[in-house]
């Protein structure tokens, strides 16, 4: 998909809807997780259409500004077919072809929340891979983001790679063992099911209030997308 000009709206949401249609069409049998409660925003904010990357995230309240994309050495790697492309790699370049569509007052209220780094409170991250690796690529994209918004950073260290603590979180409604680190307000939490990662990064929310499920409608996280979609470009 090329985008060699400003898209029109309707142009926009034609993407916008076709990259839902393909989201539904691969939606299953992987899946998603996420949260059995959260009583603030909810998005879709990463998708590989190969079923190799699921993450949904959590915010207070809706975020003002575009979420932080993955890094180029995060992102799937898969012989550049259309099935290798994320949703986050889709949505960064169909926000950034229609960014200058937003208002002045959805751009002041970007700038006045510039300074977040991330602005969710949880992610869900459903993928394929060893779970400590996956955490380790987790925790130096939180250090990326630090750097970005800070004048402290410490890259994460070799010797970090072993968790601080075991916390049993439910899955389904069942207690899962959860290999846990810790860093300030922010943790990072993996466990291995079925063959792939299930892993939790969150920001000031206590262990107790996390408790997953599997994502059986993903209609509400689209919903979500769109309506954070529609903010970013100055619609809500």
């Amino acid at each position: 998909m090329q985008f060699g000009r400003q898209l029109t709206p309707d142009e926009f949401w034609t993407h916008v809807e076709e990259t839902d249609a393909k989201l539904r069409a691969t939606f299953a049998p992987t899946n998603a997780f996420g949260l059995v409660r959260w009583p603030g925003f909810s998005m879709v904010t990463e998708w590989d259409f190969g079923g190799l990357t699921r993450v949904l995230s959590y915010a207070r309240a809706m975020p003002a500004v575009i979420p932080p994309s993955p890094r180029a050495d995060e992102v799937a790697v898969a012989s550049g077919s259309p099935d290798a492309a994320t949703l986050a790699d889709l949505e960064e370049r169909l926000a950034e072809a229609g960014n200058r569509a937003a208002g002045e007052g959805a751009a002041t209220l970007a700038a006045h929340e510039s300074a977040v780094a991330d602005p969710f409170d949880v992610h869900v991250h459903w993928r394929t891979g060893d779970s400590r690796a996956i955490v380790e690529r987790l925790r130096r994209r939180e250090n990326a983001l630090q750097a970005r918004t800070s004048s402290w950073y410490r890259p994460v260290s070799p010797t970090e790679h072993l968790p601080d603590r075991i916390v049993d979180l439910l899955v389904d409604d069942r207690p899962e063992p959860f290999e846990v680190w810790v860093r300030g307000a922010v943790w990072w939490a993996a466990t291995t099911l079925g063959g792939r990662t299930l892993a939790v990064v969150a920001r000031d929310v206590p262990f107790e209030d996390v408790a997953l499920r599997r994502v059986v409608d993903i209609e509400p996280f689209l919903d979500g997308r769109r309506s954070w979609l529609r903010r970013m470009r100055g619609e809500a």
